[in-house]
């Protein structure tokens, strides 16, 4: 009888993980125009880039207003910790994209929405004995794509998926994960795009 608990306990606190991995795995809401042919970098992260963008080409660069586009993908949030979310990656998206990559004469367009926020729980992160199988952590998703102009065509493309992390103030507040991860997603934008 002992033996079988010792199986099943592990086998059963496996089976939750992977649920919960399950429930938040990287799929495209569509933002990113479907014919993008995204490149797997990891679990939780795919992105793309032209090899016709030619950032000598680009001497401005244009963001436009964060989206929240999924009717029912942002738990229990109101309308202004939405709106904070989205303040703050373009704020985070400005500062990466502060100087234009060229001088040419043409605008990379920059579009970027948060495609998913499960809000963290901050009652079950206070105490390290209440973030048993991390049941008090969220998580929050992004797609982002640079445009040759408003409506030209796509020239790289990035979507992830960001967890709370553990050693970190940022489970303390329901849209905490989305804050932190702004700044880590503009950053790795960039990087897609080039500079």
């Amino acid at each position: 009888m002992n033996i079988r608990a010792t199986l099943i306990v592990p086998a059963a606190a496996a089976a939750l993980l992977s649920l919960a991995a399950c429930e938040k795995a990287i799929r495209s809401t569509g933002f990113i125009p479907t014919t993008v042919k995204m490149k797997t970098d990891d679990e939780l992260t795919h992105s793309w880039r032209s090899p016709r963008l030619n950032l000598a080409d680009y001497g401005k660069v244009t963001i436009l207003a964060v989206e929240t586009p999924e009717q029912g993908a942002y738990g229990n949030l109101t309308a202004e910790q939405l709106e904070n979310c989205r303040r703050i990656l373009s704020e985070r998206l400005k500062e990466a994209f502060a100087k234009a990559p060229g001088t040419g004469d043409r605008t990379l367009v920059i579009h970027a929405a948060i495609t998913a926020i499960k809000p963290n729980q901050p009652m079950r992160n206070i105490a390290p004995q209440t973030q048993i199988l991390k049941r008090g952590y969220g998580y929050a998703a992004c797609e982002i794509f640079a445009s040759d102009g408003e409506l030209g065509p796509v020239l790289a493309a990035f979507m992830q998926t960001s967890d709370t992390t553990r050693f970190s103030t940022e489970k303390l507040s329901e849209t905490g994960t989305a804050e932190r991860a702004a700044g880590d997603w503009a950053t790795a934008f960039r990087k897609v795009v080039g500079y």
